[in-house]
C-alpha cells in the first residue's frame, strides 16, 4: 500500500509529539516542585498542646549538620507526592510543622533529617490517622521556602527582613482565661480580636507582611507579643485594647505610646497620634488624645520598634459599648487602623528611618 506524503507528514507529527511528551514527562519527574505553605496568620500561636492525646510521638533522627547549607533536608517515601505535603509556620511558638499525608508510621524512626541543623533546637514526629506530622522547633523566627526534589523536601530558613520590605505586627489584647474588661454585655478579648480580623481582611489586599500575635481565643504572654515585634524588626507594633472607667459618662478613642524609647522621625508618638486620628475620622467619633504608657506595660516599654496601643472605646459607657457590639462599627475601627498604616508607608515616613 502506497503511503502519501500527507500521511507521512501526519505520522511524523504524531511520533514527534509522543517523543516530546516522553521527554517532558521525564524532566517533570525530576524537577523541583514548590510546596505551598499555609498562611502564617492561620496557624499563629498553636502550640504542642494541640497534639492529639492518642497519637504516638518520638524524637526525629538527624545526620551530622552541614553548616554551609542554607536548608533542612527531609527525606520522603517514594509514594509521597507534593500534594501530600503541607507546611505550617507556627511563628509564635518558633515551630515549623510538616504534615505528610500517607507517610508510614515507622518511616521516621529510621529516616534522618540532614542539611544545616543549626536552625533547629529539637524535632519530633507525631503519628496520626492520616499520616505523620514532623514538628521542628527553631532557634529564631524564620520564613520557610520549600521545594520537593528527588523525593527530598528542602526547607530554606530565611529571616523575615530578607523576604519582606514592609513588616508590621498587630496585637489583639487579652485572650484565653484573660477576658480583659467585661461590661455592658461586651468582653474585651472578643471585641479586639474581631477588630483585628476585620483589619486582616483589608491588609490581605496590600503588599504589607503582617504578623498577628493571636488569631483565636488563646492566651499569649505580653513578653511573647513584644518579642515577636522585636525579632521580626517590625516597622510598627499596634495593639488593640478596650478602656474602662468608674465614670460611665467617659467615652472616646485614646492611644498610648512609649515615652522612654525614642526614635527620630517615625516613632511611637507619631504612630499613636496617626492611628488615633485615623480611627476617630473613620467612626466620626471623639478623640481623647495620647497618653504615656505605664511602667508596668511590658508590651509598650520593651518594644524596640514604634509602638502604639489603641484603646477603641470605654466598655463602661453603655452607649459606646452598644456601638462596639456592632460589627459594622468594629469594621470602621479596623478600616481606620489600616488607613493609618498604609498612609504611613505611602508618605514615606517609615522609609525615612530605615
Amino acid at each position: 500500500m502506497r503511503i502519501t506524503l500527507r500521511t507521512q507528514v501526519r505520522i511524523g507529527a504524531v511520533l514527534f509529539c509522543i517523543a516530546a511528551m516522553a521527554v517532558m514527562l521525564r524532566f517533570a519527574k525530576d524537577k523541583a516542585i514548590i510546596i505551598e505553605g499555609l498562611a502564617q496568620d492561620q496557624v499563629a500561636g498553636v502550640t504542642l498542646q494541640s497534639t492529639q492525646e492518642d497519637s504516638t510521638t518520638g524524637e526525629l533522627r538527624f545526620t551530622e549538620s552541614d553548616e554551609t547549607a542554607d536548608y533542612i533536608c527531609i527525606p520522603l517515601e517514594n509514594n509521597i507526592a507534593a500534594e501530600n505535603v503541607t507546611i505550617e509556620n507556627h511563628y509564635m511558638d518558633r515551630q515549623v510543622w510538616i504534615s505528610i499525608k500517607g507517610a508510614s508510621e515507622d518511616y521516621y524512626t529510621e529516616a534522618a533529617l540532614s542539611g544545616n541543623l543549626a536552625y533547629i533546637t529539637r524535632g519530633i514526629y507525631e503519628i496520626r490517622e492520616e499520616g505523620v506530622v514532623l514538628k521542628l522547633s527553631t532557634r529564631e523566627l524564620y520564613e520557610c521556602h520549600s521545594t520537593l526534589e528527588e523525593k527530598n523536601l528542602y526547607i530554606e530558613m530565611i529571616r523575615p527582613r530578607e523576604v519582606y520590605d514592609k513588616i508590621i505586627v498587630i496585637d489583639a489584647a487579652c485572650g484565653g482565661s484573660d477576658k480583659g474588661i467585661s461590661a455592658n454585655d461586651i468582653m474585651e478579648k472578643d471585641i479586639v480580636l474581631d477588630i483585628v480580623k476585620q483589619a486582616k481582611l483589608l491588609l490581605d489586599n496590600t503588599d504589607i507582611k503582617v504578623y498577628y500575635t493571636r488569631m483565636e481565643d488563646m492566651e499569649v504572654t505580653a513578653e511573647s507579643r513584644v518579642a515577636l515585634a522585636n525579632e521580626v524588626q517590625a516597622d510598627m507594633l499596634i495593639s488593640i485594647r478596650l478602656n474602662s472607667g468608674e465614670d460611665e459618662e467617659l467615652y472616646g478613642i485614646e492611644a498610648i505610646y512609649n515615652a522612654n524609647y525614642y526614635l527620630p522621625g517615625f516613632n511611637s508618638v507619631s504612630l499613636a497620634d496617626r492611628v488615633e486620628r485615623s480611627v476617630v475620622t473613620r467612626i466620626n467619633g471623639r478623640g481623647n488624645g495620647l497618653y504615656e504608657a505605664a511602667d508596668s506595660d511590658i508590651l509598650v516599654q520593651e518594644a524596640k520598634v514604634p509602638v502604639a496601643v489603641l484603646q477603641v472605646g470605654y466598655a463602661s459607657n453603655p452607649k459606646e459599648a452598644e456601638l462596639l457590639n456592632r460589627e459594622e462599627y468594629r469594621a470602621l475601627i479596623a478600616a481606620g487602623i489600616v488607613d493609618a498604616v498604609t498612609k504611613a508607608y505611602e508618605e514615606g515616613s517609615i522609609a525615612a528611618i530605615k
